[in-house]
């Protein structure tokens, strides 16, 4: 006849085959989820922000950033800026700047000339507003070509 086993040792078994409590908590599937709503909330945050910019010029209003222009749609393909690129901005006001200076429009001629000078072959980027006057944006452009500056780039925004 054989002895029984003690309880003691039979109740030690079980624990090391998986009866015991689990004592992990897996946090991956609760991960997914927060990078899920991390995506949502960026997306949905960048096309609140331009929808609020658009209004913003639709109304009048000039945003809180200097310089901030919304540009017309254009065609996809469009060239990236280079550094060497001189950015013109024509505001809805009709303030233009060169790069981020404010430049009197009766100084203009003297300012492009200046750039001339320093490299013939700059590009001019111009970018105008779309609310921003025809005829301001064409004599921009003209006394550009006048100061010999004749690579100009019309400036857009991927539509």
């Amino acid at each position: 006849m054989q002895a029984a086993p003690s309880s003691s040792s039979h109740d030690e078994d079980d624990d090391d085959e998986g009866g015991g409590i689990f004592a992990e908590i897996n946090i991956t599937p609760l991960t997914d989820v927060f990078m899920v709503l991390l995506i949502i909330m960026m997306v949905v945050s960048s096309s609140i922000v331009e929808d609020e910019k658009e209004s913003s010029y639709e109304k009048g209003l000039l945003a809180e950033r200097a310089l901030q222009v919304m540009t017309p749609d254009g065609a996809e393909g469009a060239e990236a800026l280079i550094p060497d690129d001189i950015v013109i901005s024509v505001l809805p006001d009709g303030t233009v700047f060169i790069e981020n200076d404010e430049i009197p429009r009766d100084a203009l001629d003297g300012k492009l000339a200046e750039i001339f000078g320093m490299d013939p072959k700059t590009r001019i980027v111009l970018r105008a507003d779309k609310t921003a006057d025809y005829e301001l944006v064409m004599d921009v452009i003209a006394r550009c070509s006048n100061a010999g500056l004749k690579n100009i780039a019309l400036a857009s925004k991927d539509g």
